[in-house]
């Protein structure tokens, strides 16, 4: 079917706008049905989403028994409340869909909002996770650090919680070098 559906757009290219709109026309009916189906398809694939990003807020908050953990528009979770002092940077956690599988795979990130924050990570992070090339887009920079199979909650939640510690301690170890810098 995929194969199909490639072939019909390659068509659909070669076409003119006459043929387009003469095509559109004739087959209207069936292309809402679809654009129908596959808008239900991605509310469910959402929805499940989201009421597991849900689910894995309450007990990562339990874990830590810290509550500033957030679910911002309901399909991450994510943290950000280290050591204020320093530039802001985030645990992020998020499900991307696969084949068959609203939650196919769970993705585990450090990400960082402003290159004046990358920057003061980057000699740290990179020593850290010298294997992972960061993602910069615009300011903002990424290094995906885990991708675990999204069914499997041990793995999902250890791999927050191991993050998760490791921000606590890069951003005290971090503020811990800075005071002394500024003693001496």
């Amino acid at each position: 079917m995929t194969e199909q559906l490639a072939d019909l757009l390659a068509a659909f290219t070669k076409q003119s706008n006459k043929e387009l709109s003469e095509y559109f026309f004739d087959n209207a009916e069936k292309i809402d049905s679809l654009i129908q189906l596959y808008t239900h398809f991605n509310q469910q694939t959402t929805q499940l989403q989201v009421k597991r990003i849900r689910e894995l807020k309450r007990i990562v908050q339990t874990l830590t028994g810290d509550y500033d953990w957030q679910s911002p528009e309901g399909l991450e979770l994510q943290y950000s409340q280290y050591n204020v002092e320093l530039p802001v940077i985030l645990l992020e956690g998020g499900f991307e869909s696969t084949k068959g599988n609203a939650l196919g795979k769970f993705v585990v990130r450090i990400t960082t909002r402003t290159i004046q924050a990358w920057n003061y990570y980057e000699d740290q992070l990179m020593q850290d996770f010298p294997a992972i090339e960061p993602i910069i887009a615009g300011d903002k920079t990424t290094l995906i650090v885990n991708t675990i199979n999204g069914n499997d909650e041990t793995k999902i939640l250890g791999a927050l919680m191991t993050i998760h510690t490791y921000l606590v301690m890069l951003t005290n170890k971090t503020v811990r070098l800075s005071r002394a810098i500024h003693i001496k």
